[in-house]
């Protein structure tokens, strides 16, 4: 279980150390990466709403320039007009005149008012229009329509303000087909300036709206055009219900996100605004076109504004990611590789901990860290060996000391307890010697008057051989006296 916590240790220093540099190397690209799409995602919307504005300028000034000519063109005319009222024969020519003049023109209406010629009846206008089959074959018509023309928007109207406008587009069926136009009308005076007719060129919606419905600066984007009234004229057919929804209620709601296009557009202002529609965020662009008053919008999902900013962000992400993975099992590998040394160091230090020291550790030829703390390592095992060594004889020594004084002290023992059992037996001897004095001199008292000479003699020589024996024996223990102490005074403890 120990062995296995080592190396799970030595696994977590390898993996702290690829944690610690991508963890550092990921705040780094976190950081850079934060900035250049902060930077990036500005940029991008910039150019989307650069280019969107340039396209809607673009489409500005073409039909602009489109409707200019027929302005132009029709302003001619009605000066033409003015000066030859008195000739009313010659107006289907110069229907015919002004429609040869500008190919856009696809139809032309001279009206004039109720009784202005009397030998024409109530009611005089002259009607110019293209052929269906062949353009280029104008066809003219007197009088000719289902209803008096002064119930026309292309009359009723530019009479109304007596000025030239450009009539919002309708449906026109007066040649038996329905198509939507628009029509630019003039209102013409007489000498005495009295308002006497109206002169109205009529122009094919059909090449403005396949012009406006191609305007897609983005893949998923479309266009859309309001006219002055706010009602949407030209719009994709698969939204008009959504788009007239969306504006009439932008329009009235002044919290709705898309309120401020809706005046904007309906004013004839310039601008774009961020929006949602149907829930999902778009921008609008707008531009009013400055001849008719209507308003062009561009309608682009966010998502397709910034879908090069996502794209770029998505491999971004994936190539940042597998470079952070490959950086780790680099780190990883190196880390393993630079750190395999000190692993078998680690080993080699269990195994002197478990007594092992006969396992030589490897010299390292590197001249890092690495390779002085192993070389280091290799030095310190030999001299622990060489101290063990050391300590192992010193312990011999000790031993073989320690056995010898125990001998010694044996000895000296059973050598005392010999000196005990000498002392011992000496005194018993002097205790016998001292009581046969006693008893010698204790018989010598009692029988001393019936004892003869010899007898005493006798008597006598038996207490001096006690004596020589008792001194003798006194002698000798006080030389084993002296000889005891004098050993102790040489000891030296």
């Amino acid at each position: 279980m120990k062995r296995l916590t080592e190396k799970q240790s030595r696994n977590s220093l390898t993996t702290q150390i690829v944690l610690w540099v991508v963890g550092f190397v990921s705040v780094l690209f976190v950081t850079a990466l934060f900035v250049m799409f902060h930077h990036a995602r500005q940029s991008i919307y910039q150019e989307a709403m650069e280019k969107a504005r340039q396209t809607l300028r673009t489409i500005e000034l073409r039909i602009d320039n489109t409707l200019s000519e027929v302005e132009t063109a029709t302003r001619s005319m009605q000066w033409t007009i003015e000066k030859r009222l008195d000739q009313p024969e010659i107006m289907d020519s110069l229907c015919r005149q002004l429609m040869s003049s500008n190919p856009h023109i696809m139809g032309c209406a001279i009206a004039f008012e109720p009784g202005v010629y009397p030998k024409y009846g109530t009611f005089y206008g002259v009607y110019a229009y293209r052929s269906h089959a062949d353009s280029t074959k104008i066809r003219t018509a007197v009088n000719s329509g289902r209803q008096p023309y002064t119930r026309e928007k292309w009359y009723f109207i530019p009479l109304h303000n007596e000025a030239p406008i450009w009539i919002d587009p309708y449906i026109d069926q007066e040649q038996g087909e329905a198509s939507l136009i628009t029509s630019y009308g003039m209102p013409l005076r007489n000498k005495e300036g009295e308002l006497v007719g109206v002169l109205s060129a009529h122009i094919s919606m059909k090449w403005f709206a396949d012009l406006i419905l191609s305007l897609r600066p983005f893949p998923n984007s479309h266009a859309t055009v309001m006219s002055t009234d706010g009602h949407l004229i030209i719009h994709p057919e698969n939204t008009l219900k959504e788009h007239e929804a969306f504006f009439n209620e932008a329009y009235s709601d002044v919290t709705s996100d898309g309120h401020l296009a809706a005046i904007s557009m309906k004013t004839g202002h310039a601008g774009h605004s961020a929006m949602h529609v149907d829930g999902k965020p778009n921008f609008i662009f707008y531009h009013p076109f400055k001849n008719a008053g209507w308003s062009v919008a561009i309608v682009c999902p966010e998502s397709d504004v910034f879908s090069s900013y996502n794209s770029l962000l998505r491999y971004t992400l994936v190539i940042s990611l597998t470079g952070l993975v490959l950086l780790a099992l680099f780190c990883l590998f190196i880390s393993h590789r630079q750190l395999r040394p000190l692993q078998r160091l680690v080993d080699e230090a269990h195994s002197m901990a478990e007594g092992r020291l006969d396992v030589p550790v490897e010299e390292s030829h590197r001249t890092d860290e690495v390779g002085y703390v192993q070389n280091t390592f290799l030095q310190m095992q030999q001299s622990i060996g060489q101290h063990i060594a050391n300590i192992t004889y010193l312990t011999g020594v000790l031993q073989q000391r320690n056995t010898d004084l125990k001998l010694a002290y044996e000895q000296a023992r059973e050598a005392d307890r010999m000196k005990d059992a000498v002392i011992l037996n000496m005194s018993d001897r002097m205790e016998q010697s001292v009581k046969g004095i006693h008893a010698t001199v204790g018989d010598f008292r009692q029988h001393v008057a019936d004892m003869n000479a010899d007898e005493c003699r006798q008597m006598a020589e038996k207490i001096r051989r006690y004596t020589e024996t008792t001194t003798d024996l006194l002698g000798n223990l006080l030389d084993i006296a002296d000889r005891k102490k004098a050993k102790e005074e040489d000891s030296p403890c």
